[in-house]
Order: C-alpha cells, then sequence, then structure tokens
C-alpha cells in the first residue's frame, strides 16, 4: 500500500502531469459551466474588457501602466477573442499550480502522511479554476504573485510590476511581506488618518470612501451575506473589516448564504483549512494576509466582489505559511 502511494506521489507531482491536469481542470470547469447557462460575459468586467481594450490599446500610455490598465493591451494582442483570452488564461493557471507544486514539493516534502494530497486540492481550487475560463485578469494577477514569492529575488519584482500594471489591488497584496515592526508603524500612522477622515467630512479622501461605500457591491441575488451598510459608512466598513476575512478563510460564509454559487468558493476555504490543521494543528489565519484582506473588506462593499478580490491572497498564504514555518524551525 505505501509503495503504492509512493508512485502516486512521485506521478501527481511531476510538473508536466500537474501542468496538464490543470488543462483538463479547466475543460471539465468550463464544460460545466456551458452546460449550466454560464457564459463568457457572466462576469460584467468581462464584456468592457473585450469591447474597449484595442481603444485604451491604442493610446495606452506610462500613465495608463500606472493605473493598472495593462490587462486591456494584452486582450487586445489577442485580438478581442474570448477564446483566445481564455487559452491565455488557462495557461498561465496552469503554470501557476506548476509553481505551486513546486515550491510545496521543494520546502515540505512528500513524507508526512498525506498531506501532499491535501495540498494538492489547495492547488486546484475550485474558484481559481472557475476564474481561469472567463476575460479576467485575476489569473494572471495570482500568476504574478505567486512567482513573486517563489522566485530568486534578483527578478521577483518583475512579476510585482506586472502585478501592478494590471491591477492596483497589488499595493494591499505587498501588505503581507510587511514584518510586525513595521506594521506596527503602519497602523500606527493610520490613526491620524482615520481620525482626519471622522472629523473632516468634507476632505478628499473622505469623499472617495464615501463613493465607495454608500454603493451598494451586492451585485448578484445569490450573495445574502451582510454587509453591515445599515450600521453607517465607517462602522459598516469596520465591521466588514474585522469579520469577512474569517468568514472567507474558513468557509463559515456558506452557512450565512448556503447557494450552489458559493459552494466551490467555500469547499477552497475549506480544503486550505484542513491542510494546514492537518499540517500544522491550527486554523491557517496569518496575521499579514487578514490585514490586507480586512484592508479590502474595508473599501468593498459586496461580498462577492470581495472574495475576487481577495482570492490572490488566499494562494499565497500557503507559501507565506510555509516560509514562516521554515524561517520558525531554522531559528
Amino acid at each position: 500500500m505505501k509503495a503504492k502511494f509512493r508512485n502516486l506521489e512521485i506521478f501527481l507531482y511531476n510538473p508536466f502531469v500537474i501542468f496538464f491536469l490543470s488543462i483538463l481542470a479547466c475543460l471539465f470547469v468550463l464544460s460545466i459551466e456551458r452546460l449550466v447557462g454560464i457564459e463568457w460575459d457572466f462576469h460584467p468586467d468581462a464584456n468592457t474588457y473585450i469591447t474597449i481594450s484595442n481603444r485604451i490599446a491604442s493610446s495606452f500610455d506610462i500613465q495608463n501602466f500606472l493605473s493598472g490598465d495593462s490587462f486591456y493591451v494584452m486582450v487586445d494582442m489577442l485580438n478581442s477573442e474570448v477564446w483566445l483570452v481564455i487559452t491565455f488564461n488557462v495557461f498561465i493557471y496552469s503554470i501557476t499550480n506548476v509553481a505551486l507544486m513546486l515550491f510545496f514539493k521543494k520546502n515540505i516534502g512528500l513524507h508526512k502522511k498525506q498531506i501532499w494530497i491535501l495540498f494538492l486540492l489547495v492547488i486546484f481550487n475550485p474558484y481559481r479554476t472557475h476564474l481561469s475560463v472567463h476575460v479576467l485578469k485575476d489569473t494572471l494577477i495570482i500568476f504574478s504573485m505567486v512567482y513573486f514569492f517563489t522566485s530568486n529575488k534578483a527578478y521577483s519584482w518583475i512579476f510585482l510590476l506586472l502585478s501592478y500594471s494590471v491591477s492596483l489591488r497589488t499595493a494591499i497584496y505587498l501588505i503581507t511581506i510587511l514584518n510586525k515592526k513595521n506594521l506596527m508603524i503602519l497602523m500606527i500612522l493610520m490613526v491620524p488618518v482615520v481620525f482626519f477622515i471622522l472629523m473632516q467630512s468634507e476632505g478628499i479622501l473622505y469623499s472617495i470612501l464615501s463613493a465607495e461605500n454608500q454603493v451598494n457591491m451586492t451585485f448578484r441575488d445569490f450573495d445574502k451575506v451582510p454587509n453591515f451598510l445599515e450600521f453607517g459608512l465607517f462602522f459598516g466598513a469596520i465591521i466588514r473589516a474585522i469579520v469577512w476575512p474569517f468568514l472567507y478563510l474558513t468557509g463559515i460564509f456558506f452557512l450565512l448564504s448556503p447557494t450552489i454559487m458559493y459552494l466551490p468558493i467555500a469547499i477552497g476555504s475549506f480544503f486550505l483549512q484542513f491542510w494546514h490543521f492537518k499540517q500544522y494543528g491550527k486554523l491557517a489565519l496569518y496575521f499579514q494576509v487578514y490585514l490586507a484582506m480586512s484592508v479590502l473588506a474595508f473599501l468593498v462593499s459586496g461580498f462577492t466582489s470581495f472574495i475576487r478580490y481577495a482570492l490572490p491572497l488566499l494562494t499565497i498564504l500557503p507559501i507565506l505559511i510555509i516560509k514562516k514555518n521554515m524561517l520558525y524551525y531554522e531559528k
């Protein structure tokens, strides 16, 4: 029996096997979604990328680059063809899975009971697979962040630059690289900023946050997770910042909004926690990741949008956890 498991380990953790399994997973999800009526434009952003990418790409400059509009250029380079963009995303998703597998294999190994099976379930997060078969930039962001954290430091900044050129949310994701001392300094500096927002109701920053939070971003009928807008602008955002990351990380949000659309997302969170509990004997609540998720929850008032924006954090979480524990054991 042990020999069979060992052979299975060696087979499944082959980079080429992971790559082709990833492609098969995408094809399977794509087929199921089309059968149940989920088309390529299920996400409104997809139609935006297809329809206006040519216009943005034709006048693309450094300002667009710094504004995180590079994905429009990539879509235009693929002639705004839906099938080409999806093919590109599937390829990016697959090589991202290979990077996750190689990092796990190098730093944890395949010897601890059947932990390696659980980590495969973490790699093949159903929600990540879903996003990869749509015309969305999330797959490229996740690719960039994973390779940033797993690549040689000499050139990892290239992936960071790529991620930033695709999405300004990268600045929030970088909270995860701060140590506790830097985080403490950041939080102390944020106190007068928050005080200023509360006291200056006509301030620019207040206006920006008001615009973000006054709009109810619960766009899907199946989204029943409370956004706490009834508690007001700031208190509602603060409650979300505390509660939503925990709901997402643990998958408990499914109990508040039990819908088939949320089930694959909850399964991804559950597998992550199950792997981490079997590996380390506790829940995966990495402080820096939780804080970055809190910032997203503070700014976004729809849970569906929040889980999509926070997915890169959920993906790099195993990398950060493994690195943290490796450092602990070295000390």
